[in-house]
């Protein structure tokens, strides 16, 4: 007679050490995730005229009560649009600082001259003090110095300016640049950009001032901080956008952004200049 084969009881899979693993994972998993908010800016740019800041002006419209402060920046200057108006144009001369592995110095060089090209191969290659040559990807810092202009033809005078040990710009008590050293001493009150920076010069302060060609960023900063302190009252005084267009270093909107945020407008938008 055949042996019948015995049956194996069906038991239940027991699913609950991995639920138990997954919800150790999950909450780990979304702690260390990043999310993008994606906006879109609709920027309308506004007709070209004189910025109003005069105190004995009638107050604007109702309507008109928002700064709307944008900041455009291209390959040669740096606009600040507001309330309908533009400020001057701040000009400048992009400047390439490099560090020099082989001997740990820094060399600037104008980007005009070393011609880079699309494969990172420079025309006239930067060369060091001690005469090797380096790269683009040396390069420490995008530099932008402050030009000034009469004509469009004129190709810019380089504007200098006291800076202190820190590279911070000095300007006197009615808030303007320092330009020269001649009338100053130790014990003598100079402010930099930053607020409630006023304060006597000690001797150190005093030997390592130097007369460095200016900032086009504190150019911005000391224009935006002067908007910030004017406009303090509308409802978007501690708002910015930030206009580029695809041929701007990112390093530039790096460079604007801060100084913008170091002005006292801490929301900053993004926005593509040209559509």
């Amino acid at each position: 007679m055949a042996r019948k084969k015995k049956r194996k009881a069906m038991t239940d899979l027991n699913v609950l050490p991995l639920l138990n693993v997954f919800s150790v994972l999950i909450p780990v998993v979304m702690m260390n995730t990043s999310f993008a908010k994606i906006g879109i800016v609709d920027v309308t740019m506004p007709e070209r005229s004189d910025m109003v800041m005069d105190a004995n002006a009638p107050p604007p419209d109702p309507d008109d009560q928002a700064l709307s402060l944008t900041v455009a920046v291209t390959n040669d200057y740096i606009q600040i649009v507001a309330r309908g108006g533009m400020l001057p144009m701040l000009f400048y001369k992009e400047m390439w600082t490099f560090h020099c592995r082989a001997d740990n110095d820094t060399i600037t060089y104008d980007p005009k001259i070393l011609q880079l090209h699309p494969d990172g191969t420079f025309t006239n290659p930067p060369k060091c003090r001690n005469g090797s040559e380096t790269n683009k990807y040396e390069i420490e810092t995008i530099q932008l110095w402050s030009i000034a202009k009469t004509s469009d033809e004129d190709p810019g005078t380089i504007q200098t300016s006291l800076y202190s040990m820190y590279d911070s710009a000095y300007v006197d008590g009615n808030s303007e640049f320092v330009t020269t050293k001649a009338g100053i001493q130790p014990g003598s009150v100079l402010a930099t950009l930053r607020e409630s920076s006023a304060r006597k010069i000690t001797m150190d302060d005093y030997k390592n001032m130097k007369i460095v060609p200016r900032s086009a960023y504190d150019e911005l900063a000391k224009a935006l901080i002067g908007i910030h302190s004017r406009f303090i009252d509308a409802p978007d005084a501690d708002d910015i956008i930030v206009l580029a267009d695809d041929n701007t270093a990112f390093d530039k909107v790096i460079g604007v952004m801060d100084r913008a945020r170091d002005s006292g407008f801490w929301k900053i938008s993004l926005a593509k200049l040209g559509g």
